[in-house]
This record gives structure tokens, C-alpha cells and sequence, in this order.
């Protein structure tokens, strides 16, 4: 396993562990799933496809992606939504779900390198598309 990887791996096991905990509690009490829940565990599944099938790119960026879209609450890892957001006089923050945004935090704390990588190699390959493209 390349540190990439590993990198990537830690967010989405702890991830998989809140998923776990989140339709343990929805099946087994009187909680019920919102839409949210349901498009979480959708786009999750699509995730660990990608992670298994060792598609690092589109694994680390669907990640993001997800947990942005959670941070945002456009799906929920969680059984219950609950979201903060502050105000100062009339302005305000959109609300965030506090628990996706540390994930998100964690993810890109640990990942920064990666990510980097991916837009040089994105660059670098657009580059060379052009110079091909005038010769």
C-alpha cells in the first residue's frame, strides 16, 4: 500500500466507522432516514468502489467532494443533522455540519500533497496537450 494510500485511508475509515454507527441507529430505533442519509450512503458506496478498484485520483477527489457536500449538509453521515453557523450583525455563514467539517479538515490536512501532485500532473499534461496541438 503506497502512502497515498494510507493518506487517504485514515478519512474514509473513519468515515466507514460513523456510516456504521449511523444505520445502526436508524434500523434500530425510531429514528428515521431522510434523504440525506440515503444520498450519503449512495455516494459512499461509489467511493470505496473507487478505492478498491486503485483509482487514487478519482478516490481522493470523490472524497473531498463528498465530504465538502456533507460539510455543506447535501448529505448526512450522521443519524441526527444537526448544523451551526455564526453571525455577526447581518451577516452570516451558511450552516455546516461541525463533524463533516473537521473531516474535511482532517482529509485535507492529510492529502495536501496529493492534491498538489494531481494539479501539477493535470497541468503538466495540459501543457503538453498544447505544444502537440501547435506542432
Amino acid at each position: 500500500m503506497t502512502k497515498q494510500k494510507k493518506l487517504l485511508s485514515v478519512p474514509l475509515i473513519v468515515v466507514v466507522g460513523i456510516l456504521i454507527y449511523c444505520w445502526t441507529i436508524i434500523l434500530t430505533t425510531e429514528i428515521l432516514a431522510t434523504w440525506r442519509q440515503y444520498l450519503g450512503l449512495a455516494l459512499f458506496s461509489a467511493i470505496a468502489f473507487f478505492y478498491f478498484k486503485n483509482l487514487i485520483i478519482t478516490t481522493a477527489l470523490s472524497t473531498g467532494i463528498f465530504l465538502l457536500l456533507a460539510t455543506f449538509n447535501l448529505l448526512a453521515i450522521t443519524p441526527n443533522i444537526t448544523t451551526s453557523g455564526i453571525r455577526i450583525g447581518p451577516v452570516s455563514t451558511p450552516p455546516v455540519q461541525l463533524l463533516s467539517l473537521a473531516l474535511f479538515i482532517l482529509y485535507f490536512w492529510l492529502n495536501l500533497d496529493s492534491l498538489i501532485d494531481i494539479q501539477l500532473d493535470y497541468n503538466e499534461a495540459k501543457t503538453k496537450k498544447l505544444k502537440n496541438d501547435m506542432n
